[in-house]
């Protein structure tokens, strides 16, 4: 399969207002019979949840639409997008669905990705 990149017509970053980055759980810790647990990595590479918004015009929610839908069936796929904080490009899909508020003639979408 090629790589899926984001679209080029929509902006490329998140907004820094509302943005979150929180690095998910990557330990896992048995109980022993006796003594402290025990505990190991999970994976070598652990995923990383980064929250954010970002603004688009009625054209660009409609090609962000079709994106999700059509390109990303329903947001499964994984895309090629910067990262928000270090701008260098990399693996991200939809952790769930992206939630769209009409702001004066804009629509702001909120979006949750995960960093592969």
């Amino acid at each position: 399969m090629a790589d899926i990149t984001w679209p080029e017509t929509l902006p490329d970053r998140l907004l820094a207002q509302g943005f979150s980055k929180q690095p998910q759980n990557n330990v896992l810790r048995t109980a022993m019979d006796a003594g402290p647990n025990k505990a190991r990595r999970r994976y070598t590479a652990r995923a990383v949840t980064v929250s954010g918004r970002q603004v688009f015009d009625k054209a660009q929610l409609e090609h962000f639409e079709q994106f999700y839908h059509l390109v990303l069936a329903d947001g499964v796929l994984r895309f090629t997008f910067a990262d928000p904080l270090t701008l260098e490009k990399a693996q991200f899909r939809f952790t769930g669905d992206y939630v769209v508020t009409e702001i004066g003639g804009l629509f702001e979408v909120a979006l949750e990705l995960e960093r592969l």
